[in-house]
């Protein structure tokens, strides 16, 4: 009888391992499937971004050196070259809360920042 119960016991310990096991899985297949659908959309945006800037060199003859001169100096914006523009966040004039830069207004009192940038 003891060593029924003690079978029981087991056999549930490896259904939850099982079903926690599963449950990984699942959402595993999830993540990979919206990588890859970023991973489209970061495609699909690399490929629009090149033919405006071929069209732009072809109208105007902007060399790509500039283009990379200009990709540099947008970088440096938020104090440093690593391939990100990161909004720095500011008080807002009206609470002195820190305002996000995410949203172009303040979270505490509402007040918009008509500051923002269009690009956030």
């Amino acid at each position: 009888m003891i060593w029924d119960l003690y079978q029981q016991y087991r056999i549930h310990q490896l259904d939850l391992k099982l079903d926690r096991v599963q449950t990984a899985a699942a959402e595993d297949s999830v993540g990979q499937r919206a990588v890859a659908r970023l991973e489209g959309k970061v495609d699909r945006l690399a490929l629009i971004c090149r033919a405006m800037f071929e069209l732009m060199q072809a109208s105007s003859g902007v060399p790509e050196e500039r283009l990379k001169a200009k990709i540099l100096e947008i970088d440096l914006r938020d104090g440093s070259a690593d391939g990100s523009v990161s909004p720095q966040q500011k008080r807002c004039p009206k609470c002195d809360a820190m305002m996000s830069p995410q949203f172009g207004r303040c979270l505490f009192c509402g007040h918009q920042d008509e500051s923002a940038p269009a690009f956030r």
